[in-house]
């Protein structure tokens, strides 16, 4: 018993359509599963005796298995079993035989029997009427008089036949994944400004009708969403539903624009934005900036929408890169655009980029300090032109280096020790610790202080105190320091 339900349900139903499904599945079979409409032609002498739906609307487009069974009965011929098609067909045409048959005959009655002449449409020219395809297209363009490779027609065209892609409910996600590809999409410039200009309907910006009839014969919304962050800014996106069996394209790695191919577009693309984000949306969100941005983003880079938004696409992944100026000599002299431009490296880079090259450990000698640098540095620490605690442990590296080199205290001040190369260093001692406490706590502790400036014990009650002290507000705020000093008796203590 040969089973046919597919065979005819497929193939039949195809080849009674005038017009020509898009999806290359249900428009190629092999040879083999199509009905033998050939062998036939003797018993069938007009198609409308198994199809009569054709010229009837009230008549079923496919026969009653019946009908079959009266050859096909086991002894005659093999059986065959089949169910008749239910549902709209699957396909994305505009097209039904009632339908076109008052559109002939409102532009010339003469051709009123034209739905009965099935050959015009569903064979080649020249070919015998039994030979049946799915409808001729090369037929269906000369009957409209449009010009050209039935995929290259102007946009305009596509209406003529098709309708949009999200109204053709039957077909399915794999038919819509094998529709054919229009050679206009394999410019050079498609993917990045064609497909844009190609899609906008001349003179309509809003609503349904502000996309090219081309683009929504085949495409949803949802295939937009897969790269355009600006989807809701742009009309003709906006004029495509949305549909699930049209999924977004996965997140591959698309072309940049020529633009951001230039040596100097790093350096340069802020000012592109700042004259308008409106391109630069279209692909990046706030986050695509903050991959190389650090800090707080420009003012510009806010101004983008976020990845996180509904209906956006996520944003185009940034891989970020050094700028043309960090060539192999810029490691020798990036130290004086730093301290010129300090700004500029804020841009990308954090306090810890710098200390993951220049804190040194037991693994790794680093050239942090220029040449010479280890005879100036008290000067430089005292005056905070570095921030020496970045790198060092002053209550640990500073010691240990300094008793290594005997430049140790081995009595109070004015006597021997490190402080008498600089003479008279005791006089102003008071105001270098209050400029940079931590320099003094790393040679000493508050017991050092104390020997002199207690004003208990055998301190000799010199004041620490500078210009302008307020005891009281001290005293107030935290008395246990006034302690260390005064001990119990804290001068306007109660």
């Amino acid at each position: 018993m040969i089973n046919k339900r597919r065979l005819l349900v497929t193939t039949i139903g195809g080849a009674l359509i005038a017009g020509t499904m898009l999806a290359a599945p249900a428009a190629v079979r092999d040879n083999d599963d199509r009905f033998q409409h050939a062998k036939h032609a003797t018993l069938f002498p007009l198609c409308t005796s198994c199809h009569a739906g054709v010229v009837d609307s009230g008549a079923p487009m496919w026969p009653d298995p019946v009908q079959c069974a009266s050859c096909h009965d086991g002894v005659v011929k093999p059986r065959v079993t089949w169910d008749t098609s239910t549902g709209p067909n699957a396909d994305n045409l505009r097209f039904t035989h009632g339908s076109h048959q008052r559109a002939v005959m409102a532009r010339n009655v003469a051709d009123s029997a034209l739905v009965r002449t099935c050959e015009s449409c569903h064979t080649a020219a020249g070919a015998p009427r039994m030979a049946v395809q799915h409808a001729v297209v090369g037929r269906c363009l000369d009957c409209h008089q449009l010009r050209g490779p039935h995929l290259d027609l102007p946009p305009t065209a596509c209406a003529t036949c098709h309708v949009r892609l999200t109204d053709a409910r039957a077909l399915s996600r794999e038919e819509i994944a094998h529709f054919p590809r229009p050679a206009s999409h394999d410019a050079p410039d498609f993917a990045l400004d064609g497909h844009g200009r190609d899609a906008r309907a001349p003179g309509v910006t809003s609503g349904p009708g502000a996309v090219a009839a081309s683009c929504a014969t085949c495409h949803a919304r949802n295939l937009c969403l897969s790269c355009h962050v600006d989807a809701p800014e742009q009309a003709a996106i906006m004029a495509l539903a949305l549909d699930d069996r049209v999924p977004a394209s996965p997140q591959l790695t698309r072309a940049a624009p020529p633009s951001h191919h230039e040596p100097d577009f790093l350096r340069r693309h802020g000012r592109h934005a700042e004259r308008g984000t409106a391109s630069c949306a279209t692909c990046h969100t706030r986050e695509s900036c903050a991959s190389c941005h650090v800090n707080a983003l420009p003012r510009v880079a806010n101004r983008l929408p976020s990845a996180s938004a509904e209906d956006r696409a996520p944003g185009a992944h940034v891989r970020r890169m050094p700028p043309s100026s960090h060539t192999e000599e810029f490691r020798e002299r990036h130290s004086s655009d730093a301290s010129a431009r300090p700004q500029s490296c804020a841009t990308c880079h954090t306090r810890s980029s710098c200390l993951e090259c220049h804190r040194p450990d037991a693994t790794r000698q680093v050239n942090y300090h220029a040449e010479g640098f280890l005879t100036k540095h008290p000067s430089t620490a005292y005056s905070r032109q570095v921030s020496c605690s970045d790198c060092h442990n002053p209550a640990q590296f500073c010691q240990a280096c300094h008793q290594q080199s005997g430049l140790v205290a081995t009595a109070r001040l004015g006597g021997k020790g490190y402080h008498d190369a600089f003479r008279g260093f005791s006089l102003g001692h008071g105001q270098a610790a209050r400029q940079s406490l931590e320099s003094c706590a790393s040679c000493h502790a508050e017991r050092d202080c104390t020997a002199c400036h207690s004003a208990v014990g055998a301190g000799f009650r010199f004041s620490p105190h500078g210009p302008g002290f307020n005891a009281a507000r001290m005293r107030a705020k935290n008395p246990s320091v006034c302690a260390a000093c005064h001990g119990g008796a804290i001068p306007g203590g109660s």
